[in-house]
């Protein structure tokens, strides 16, 4: 079943980057710094991105468990796994050849959010949950307004 609704959060994943896993974060550990964090910037998107998750999970929870809204996280320097993602999802929802054209060819920020192949996040900044949802729930409006066969369009 394919969903309706795909949401691709690309973002790094801060363990990856610092060289920590998960036994400890290397945030603070060099007293040369003055106890400045290293990776506020990094630990911001993340939280946002969790809002967003959070968010989505709790307002479409009926939507996501029926399969019509897919999330999925990924690391952009995962490439092998992204470019691929970014053509399915070109490929299946159609968002238009300019859009598409610039999420076949990356042409946005890192963190991004993309959703039916069409991305929604602006100058590198994570968009707001409302954005979001609102975008969602124009698609999941969108497609069931649609008449799923020609038999139920001449009865309605």
């Amino acid at each position: 079943m394919v969903p309706q609704v795909s949401i691709l959060f690309i973002c790094e994943r801060a363990e990856q980057v610092t060289g920590s896993g998960c036994c400890g974060k290397l945030e603070g550990d060099n007293v040369n710094l003055g106890g400045r964090d290293l990776f506020e910037h990094t630990h911001q998107q993340r939280q946002a991105f969790g809002r967003l998750h959070r968010t989505i999970r709790h307002l479409f929870a009926d939507e996501l468990a029926a399969g019509r809204i897919e999330i999925t996280t990924v690391d952009p320097r995962n490439q092998l796994y992204l470019v691929g993602r970014l053509i399915k999802d070109v490929y299946r929802y159609r968002p238009g050849w300019r859009a598409g054209l610039r999420t076949l060819l990356q042409l946005f920020p890192i963190p991004a959010v993309i959703v039916n192949g069409r991305v929604v996040t602006r100058r590198s900044q994570v968009c707001d949950p409302d954005t979001l949802c609102h975008q969602v729930q124009q698609l999941l409006g969108a497609s069931a307004s649609q008449p799923t066969s020609p038999s139920s369009a001449s009865n309605g």
